[in-house]
């Protein structure tokens, strides 16, 4: 007898729900300093986008300063998280805005941009196409018939 039984229904798959990971406040504080550390490795050739840099080392530091409040201070902590929430909102908005013109400035495709936290556009493999030669058609009795002529072999 079958372990799967017709009279037993397998039970239907549900979509999974994607869950957002939990980020720390230092994780956030970190890949801000690695963006801003990467762009100043490439300051040359990424002089049009100082006004976005500059903007996110602005967030961070007001970031920075919140954080040093909000642990000194633990009577206003509500008033303050919610300051650093809108302050964390703003500067992953110029971290977006960072990272479009960088992209922007250096290309979607170039691998440099992996440098700040940006997935370069690749191409595909190409798909794997399997080793056997195509065959040859073999020839039709009628067409052999033909060539042998009236007389035939």
């Amino acid at each position: 007898m079958s372990t799967n039984s017709p009279l037993t229904p397998e039970p239907t798959p549900q979509p999974q729900k994607r869950k957002m990971k939990p980020r720390a406040f230092s994780d956030l504080l970190r890949e801000w300093e690695s963006l801003l550390d990467a762009v100043a490795d490439h300051a040359a050739e990424l002089a049009p986008v100082e006004s976005h840099r500059a903007a996110v080392a602005d967030s961070l530091e007001k970031a920075r300063q919140a954080k040093a409040f909000q642990d000194s201070h633990k009577a206003s902590k509500q008033k303050t998280t919610q300051s650093l929430k809108s302050i964390v909102i703003e500067g992953e908005d110029r971290v977006r805005r960072l990272r479009g013109a960088i992209r922007a400035e250096m290309g979607t495709t170039t691998e440099q941009l992996t440098q700040f936290g940006i997935l370069p556009i690749r191409r595909r493999p190409a798909r794997h196409q399997p080793d056997t030669p195509t065959p040859t058609p073999a020839p039709q009795p009628e067409a052999q018939a033909a060539k042998a002529g009236p007389g035939g072999p």
